[in-house]
């Protein structure tokens, strides 16, 4: 009896599981934007309908040629899909389909997408990874007659906003750690930062709004001038005034400097010392004293590569670069850095780090790609052909039933109990796996269900024979799910590896098919196997001077 209790306690607490795993629910996240922290109510259904049953999300996306031409679309499309559709498996949705149209357009469509404004950022992230190093010449200062010149001659101090950068900063905590050999700047390395002699002067427009930072190649401007300075610098007479050799990439996040929010930007080396096409992995992570993180790892190659550059530049500082946004507060390098690090993300949450993450681990897209067109698009299937198919399968399961408790009695109901359960275990299984319900999924889940009371079948042959040997109730059903077991384990797992081929090479509704089909192979075994006979001996246990069996 104590192993009846074992067992009856494992059969509901895996029901209660799959209950709580189906159970629709309504969660607050957390998100971060600009500093700005806003909470929003999201309600998660854990298993939610495919294109076909309901339809979804539908993105073009298109290459953006905005900042430079591309010369051979096709095959910058075709390595850009590889990407987007790495990023789509990584970011969790199931039975998504992506094809390229044309020449020129990726067709995406998602299914069950709780968060549209989170997948359309994901898809058209670049995700190109650069670590760089700041300018230790003084360039910009050394340039700024010229780039105020420039700017003059295009007309660019037409461009509103007048807001002044005086006075001094405040100092600023590190956002930005580099594993254990790339730190940010400590106390002491800091300094009262004031404005550089020249820089705030009437001669000319950049001067009067940019400030020095507290490590070289460091500046600011205030915030209510970032889309005025952001003008210039992309004006083609700036930029071919601009030092040799540097190039400017701004901050991705604004900081406090006294009173007022203020833009960084950076001058830094144009040639990177390494890219993101030797990163191997990135997780995210929450360090109590850094905030969210993305720790990332370089292959082997990539390891040598960064060891050797950065024992060339101790004491240097090395941003971080992503999508030409400088990630957090450059470290100081205080030793060669192998394979490991990490970018700090400051005061974003979670979830950031993990499209971070995932971007990351996916690539960088060849080209950058913008979004065409963005909508909901109906069920594939018409209302027709869905309700052909509930049919079909209610018919099919009705019947299932009906020949089990007709044929098999009293044992045909325990399996039935038994198949109820599968069901129940089959769905939560999916759920936990983030699968969507299709049409072709659920004929496999109809299948699935004729192959849990084909096990059922063979146990119960099984045990007639052992009855008619003249053993007695409680042998019989012992030697039946012996004798069967082999049988039973031999067919699940072959049905198990075709599923598993199927998944492997097979698209869209067919790996959710497979999907389907061996979640309820693994339900099965433990229903037909487990529950049934646990049905049994709660039965032999209550009538233990029983003499026949209904079989």
């Amino acid at each position: 009896m104590s192993n009846l209790k074992y067992r009856i306690g494992l059969i509901v607490a895996l029901a209660v599981a799959s209950l709580w795993a189906l159970f629709p629910r309504t969660t607050v996240e957390r998100t971060t934007t600009g500093g700005v922290v806003t909470y929003d109510t999201v309600r998660r259904v854990p298993l939610k309908r495919g294109l076909d049953l309901q339809g979804g999300m539908h993105v073009a996306l298109e290459i953006d040629e905005s900042k430079q031409a591309v010369v051979n679309k096709s095959d910058a499309l075709d390595r850009a899909l590889k990407v987007v559709r790495t990023r789509i498996d990584q970011f969790g949705v199931s039975e998504p389909v992506i094809q390229k149209v044309g020449n020129d357009r990726i067709i995406v469509e998602l299914p069950g997408v709780d968060d549209p404004d989170r997948a359309e950022k994901v898809l058209k992230q670049s995700a190109f990874l650069q670590f760089m190093l700041t300018d230790k010449t003084q360039a910009l200062e050394k340039a700024l007659p010229r780039l105020d010149q420039a700017i003059k001659e295009a007309g660019g101090e037409a461009v509103s906003g007048t807001a002044t950068a005086t006075g001094s900063q405040a100092q600023i905590a590190g956002l930005l750690g580099q594993d254990t050999a790339a730190k940010a700047p400590t106390d002491s390395a800091k300094k009262d930062s004031t404005t550089i002699p020249g820089l705030n002067a009437s001669a000319g427009p950049l001067s009067r709004i940019v400030q020095q930072g507290q490590i070289p190649g460091e500046y600011f401007v205030a915030e209510s001038d970032y889309q005025k300075a952001d003008h210039w610098f992309s004006l083609p007479q700036v930029q071919a005034a601009l030092p040799p050799g540097k190039v400017i990439k701004w901050g991705s996040d604004t900081l406090s400097l006294g009173d007022r929010p203020y833009r960084p930007f950076y001058v830094l080396d144009a040639r990177p010392i390494i890219t993101g096409e030797y990163l191997q992995d990135a997780k995210p992570n929450n360090n109590p004293i850094e905030g969210t993180v993305v720790e990332f790892t370089l292959n082997n190659e990539g390891g040598r590569r960064f060891r050797t550059e950065t024992a060339k530049h101790i004491n240097d500082y090395m941003p971080i670069v992503l999508d030409d946004k400088v990630m957090g507060r450059p470290p100081v390098i205080q030793g060669a850095i192998g394979t490991r690090g990490q970018i700090t993300m400051g005061r974003r949450d979670l979830q950031e780090a993990q499209d971070l993450a995932l971007v990351l681990r996916a690539g960088s897209l060849p080209v950058p790609l913008k979004i065409a067109e963005v909508r909901r698009i109906g069920a594939s299937l018409g209302e027709d052909s869905i309700n052909k198919g509930r049919l079909a399968m209610i018919v099919a399961v009705t019947a299932v039933v009906v020949i089990m408790i007709g044929y098999y009695r009293f044992s045909g109901v325990l399996s039935v109990a038994a198949l109820s359960l599968y069901i129940l275990y089959t769905l939560a299984v999916l759920a936990g796996f983030g699968a969507v319900v299709t049409l072709p999924g659920l004929a496999g889940l109809v299948l699935s269900v004729g192959i849990a009371v084909d096990a059922n079948v063979l146990i119960f042959e099984r045990i007639r024979e052992e009855l008619d040997r003249g053993k007695t109730v409680r042998t019989a059903i012992d030697e039946g799910f012996k004798h069967a077991l082999t049988a039973i384990v031999d067919t699940s797992l072959t049905t198990i590896l075709t599923g598993a081929v199927l998944y492997q090479y097979g698209t869209g509704p067919v790996r959710g098919f497979a999907v389907t089909l061996i979640a309820g192979i693994v339900a099965s075994l433990f229903t037909s196997i487990f529950v049934v006979r646990t049905f049994y001996l709660l039965w032999l246990n209550r009538a233990r001077s029983v003499q026949t069996l209904s079989i």
